[in-house]
C-alpha cells in the first residue's frame, strides 16, 4: 500500500505530463467531488501558542486549528460572538509573528471561533502558503 505522500507524488507527476487542457477538465472534475464539502482556505490541525487580546483581557492558549480566513481556540469563560480580538501567533516557516485582527465567530464549550477581518488578499495568500508547507508531515514540525 503506497503512502499518502507517495500517492500524491504520483498523481502530481501524472497530471504534470497531461495537456492543459486535460489538466482543466481534472481540475474541474475535483472540484465537483468537493462541492459542497470544501472551505475557502485549507485547516491546518496544530497546537501553535496563541496570543489574544478580548477587550481589556489577554489570554495566552493554544490553537486547535488555524486557517487563511480563521482560527479555533482553547479556552473557556464568557465570550460574545462578534465582538472584536486581536491575535498574535508564529508558525513554522513564517519569519515574523502574524498580528491579525479578527472576531469572535462561534462560542463553543472547549474555545472560541475567530474569523480574520481586514485581512488583504496577499496576506491571506502568504498565510494560506505557510499552512500548505506545514501540512506535508515530512516538513511540518507541530
Amino acid at each position: 500500500m503506497k503512502t499518502d505522500r507517495i500517492l500524491q507524488d504520483e498523481i502530481i507527476k501524472r497530471v504534470g505530463n497531461l495537456s492543459r487542457e486535460q489538466q482543466e477538465e481534472i481540475l474541474g472534475i475535483l472540484k465537483s467531488w468537493q462541492t459542497g464539502r470544501q472551505r475557502e482556505y485549507q485547516r491546518l490541525q496544530t497546537k501553535a501558542d496563541i496570543d489574544v487580546v478580548v477587550g481589556d483581557r489577554v489570554i495566552r492558549t493554544r490553537t486547535a486549528d488555524i486557517s487563511a480566513g480563521g482560527l479555533f481556540i482553547q479556552a473557556s469563560g464568557k465570550f460574545e460572538p462578534q465582538k472584536s480580538v486581536r491575535v498574535v501567533f508564529t508558525l513554522p516557516g513564517s519569519p515574523k509573528p502574524f498580528k491579525l485582527q479578527g472576531s469572535i465567530s462561534r462560542v463553543e464549550e472547549t474555545g472560541i471561533a475567530i474569523q480574520f477581518e481586514n485581512i488583504t488578499p496577499y496576506f491571506k495568500e502568504i498565510l494560506d502558503d505557510v499552512i500548505w508547507e506545514n501540512k506535508d508531515p515530512e516538513k511540518a514540525n507541530f
